[in-house]
Protein backbone atom coordinates (compact mmCIF):
# COMPACT_ATOMS: atom_id res chain seq x y z
CA UNK A 1 0.00 0.00 0.00
CA UNK A 2 1.40 3.33 -0.84
CA UNK A 3 1.02 6.33 1.57
CA UNK A 4 1.62 9.86 0.08
CA UNK A 5 5.11 11.70 1.65
CA UNK A 6 2.96 14.52 2.94
CA UNK A 7 0.84 11.20 5.03
CA UNK A 8 3.88 9.68 6.11
CA UNK A 9 4.92 13.47 7.37
CA UNK A 10 1.80 13.88 9.61
CA UNK A 11 2.27 10.16 10.81
CA UNK A 12 4.92 10.37 12.31
CA UNK A 13 5.43 14.43 13.32
CA UNK A 14 5.28 13.40 17.00
CA UNK A 15 8.33 11.00 16.53
CA UNK A 16 9.71 14.07 14.72
CA UNK A 17 9.35 16.37 17.46
CA UNK A 18 10.79 14.23 20.11
CA UNK A 19 14.17 13.72 18.07
CA UNK A 20 14.53 17.23 17.61
CA UNK A 21 13.49 17.93 20.90
CA UNK A 22 16.43 15.58 21.85
CA UNK A 23 18.61 16.85 19.94
CA UNK A 24 18.45 20.79 21.08
CA UNK A 25 18.81 18.98 24.35
CA UNK A 26 22.49 18.81 23.44
CA UNK A 27 22.64 22.41 22.60
CA UNK A 28 21.78 22.03 18.82
CA UNK A 29 19.04 24.50 17.81
CA UNK A 30 19.23 25.27 14.33
CA UNK A 31 17.85 21.52 13.52
CA UNK A 32 14.32 21.45 12.83
CA UNK A 33 11.85 18.21 12.13
CA UNK A 34 12.30 18.97 8.76
CA UNK A 35 15.80 18.06 8.74
CA UNK A 36 15.39 15.08 10.69
CA UNK A 37 13.01 13.72 7.91
CA UNK A 38 15.14 14.88 4.87
CA UNK A 39 18.02 12.71 6.61
CA UNK A 40 15.78 9.87 7.00
CA UNK A 41 14.65 10.04 3.36
CA UNK A 42 18.48 10.14 1.88
CA UNK A 43 20.30 8.35 4.41
CA UNK A 44 17.87 5.52 6.74
CA UNK A 45 15.49 5.09 4.16
CA UNK A 46 17.66 5.54 0.74
CA UNK A 47 17.01 1.91 -0.41
CA UNK A 48 14.10 1.42 0.78
CA UNK A 49 10.90 2.25 -0.82
CA UNK A 50 9.42 4.61 2.37
CA UNK A 51 5.80 4.59 1.26
CA UNK A 52 5.41 0.72 1.81
CA UNK A 53 7.16 1.14 5.32
CA UNK A 54 4.98 0.41 8.36
CA UNK A 55 4.65 3.31 11.04
CA UNK A 56 7.19 0.78 13.47
CA UNK A 57 9.82 0.73 10.97
CA UNK A 58 9.70 4.45 10.23
CA UNK A 59 9.61 5.20 14.04
CA UNK A 60 12.59 3.03 14.90
CA UNK A 61 14.82 4.78 11.40
CA UNK A 62 13.81 8.10 13.38
CA UNK A 63 14.56 7.45 16.77
CA UNK A 64 17.71 6.03 15.73
CA UNK A 65 19.46 8.78 14.50
CA UNK A 66 22.30 10.00 16.48
CA UNK A 67 22.70 13.87 16.78
CA UNK A 68 26.38 13.70 14.87
CA UNK A 69 24.98 11.64 12.20
CA UNK A 70 22.34 14.41 11.45
CA UNK A 71 24.80 17.19 11.94
CA UNK A 72 27.61 15.60 9.50
CA UNK A 73 24.60 14.99 7.16
CA UNK A 74 23.60 18.67 7.16
CA UNK A 75 26.99 20.36 7.63
CA UNK A 76 28.14 17.94 3.89
CA UNK A 77 24.62 19.40 2.33
CA UNK A 78 25.54 22.87 3.19
CA UNK A 79 29.00 22.63 2.18
CA UNK A 80 27.97 21.10 -1.23
CA UNK A 81 25.10 23.93 -1.75
CA UNK A 82 28.07 26.77 -1.10
CA UNK A 83 30.60 25.01 -3.39
CA UNK A 84 27.85 25.08 -6.19
CA UNK A 85 27.02 28.81 -5.41
CA UNK A 86 30.42 29.75 -5.13
CA UNK A 87 31.79 27.88 -8.30
CA UNK A 88 34.50 30.11 -10.27
CA UNK A 89 35.47 29.81 -13.87
CA UNK A 90 37.90 27.93 -15.76
CA UNK A 91 39.45 31.80 -16.44
CA UNK A 92 38.91 32.41 -12.37
CA UNK A 93 40.73 29.16 -11.00
CA UNK A 94 43.84 29.41 -13.99
CA UNK A 95 44.29 33.06 -12.26
CA UNK A 96 44.09 31.90 -9.11
CA UNK A 97 46.52 28.92 -8.98
CA UNK A 98 48.97 30.54 -11.63
CA UNK A 99 48.73 34.41 -11.43
CA UNK A 100 51.55 34.93 -13.43
CA UNK A 101 49.93 34.29 -16.61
Amino acid sequence: MQIPFSQLYEQVQEILKNKVEEIHYFGYDSITEQDVWHYCIDKVWRKKDVQSLRLHELASGILGISASELLNYIQIKDLKQSNVETMMSKDELDELFDPKK
